[in-house]
């Protein structure tokens, strides 16, 4: 493997499933989401920051993929804007057709479907990572806590 590669034995990649790109065949995609607003991202144009940002996960985990796992590889990169990367369209697209031909949509219905329930999920994780979540902890006050060990 590359030394660019990601050599942990436990390094594994965010979604896995057969039958994407081939019959019986292992697809892995892993999730990338970053800010184009970032100070680091500010000079740079939009385009180019998904592909940099769909390079570095292919030369993270392609080859391990390729070799070791036998399956393919999808980098899925996502912006907090909305957009999405190469890769990403093609794995929605490819998604979608699938679907479509399976329960008998159309292919425009279920595009759009799994488009809105893209951004509604990105929503969500972008609210509870500024926010936190609303379920309430329960902490049980030390001074309850019993500590007497005999």
């Amino acid at each position: 493997l590359p030394v660019s590669a990601n050599h942990a034995t436990d390094a594994r990649m965010d979604v896995f499933c057969i039958g994407l790109w081939g019959k019986l065949q292992k697809s892995y995609i892993d999730v990338r989401i970053f800010h184009p607003g970032a100070p680091s991202y500010l000079p740079k144009a939009v385009k180019p920051l998904y592909r940099e940002q769909e390079a570095q996960k292919k030369r993270a985990y392609a080859k391990r993929v390729i070799e070791i796992e036998k399956g393919s590889f999808s980098p899925f990169v996502l912006s907090t804007t909305g957009g999405t990367g190469e890769e990403c369209g093609r794995v929605m697209r490819t998604l979608a057709s699938k679907i479509s031909d399976r329960h008998g949509n159309t292919y425009r219905e279920t595009i759009e479907h799994i488009r809105l329930r893209l951004r509604f999920a990105l929503l969500r994780v972008c609210l509870v990572s500024l926010r936190g979540t609303r379920t309430k902890i329960n902490y049980t006050p030390i001074s309850n806590i019993d500590i007497n060990l005999l």
